[in-house]
């Protein structure tokens, strides 16, 4: 009998990664600080991914999103700081799952159904929060669109949190 491979699904950690580089890419290159926190943060992602670490990929996705709240205090516009902050928040949902799939089904399983329905709604969450966060922004008639977009982004995590 040959042992279970409990290596993260391999579709969920590709395109976790993805997100991951997508977060580093739109707020990196803004700022010093959100360079090397970011820079750390996909780290941290990319081998948690690959040994199955559930501390690595959070801690990583939370870099990102630190890295992307400083870009967005430093220079960049608002649109790439939601899209950076999203991909993060994608990244670490898209990335545990795909360490939970692993460790309960193993590699060898055919999960590529179960990883896109998942990846599906979470982009889905997420693409329905940035158009509203954007929106919120864009119709903002006060000095506080931040907050609004601050709150926004915290409700985007705890119901992506919910979602698990």
């Amino acid at each position: 009998m040959n042992p279970i491979d409990r290596d993260p699904a391999q579709h969920s950690s590709l395109v976790a990664g993805c997100a991951a580089v997508v977060a580093f890419g739109l707020s990196a290159f803004y700022s010093w600080p959100a360079l090397a926190i970011g820079a750390v943060g996909l780290a941290l992602i990319l081998v948690g991914l690959i040994r199955g670490l559930y501390t690595a990929v959070t801690v990583g996705a939370f870099g990102l999103f630190v890295g992307a709240i400083l870009a967005g205090v430093e220079t960049t516009a608002v649109g790439p700081v939601l899209i950076s902050v999203t991909a993060a928040v994608l990244a670490w949902d898209i990335g545990t799952n795909a360490i939970s799939v692993g460790e309960q089904l193993g590699r060898a399983a055919d999960t590529r159904r179960l990883e896109a329905v998942h990846i599906a709604a979470s982009t889905g969450v997420g693409i329905i929060t940035v158009s509203i966060a954007y929106g919120l922004y864009m119709t903002g008639t006060s000095d506080q669109p931040i907050t609004a977009l601050f709150l926004l982004l915290l409700a985007a995590v705890l119901l992506l949190e919910s979602l698990r």
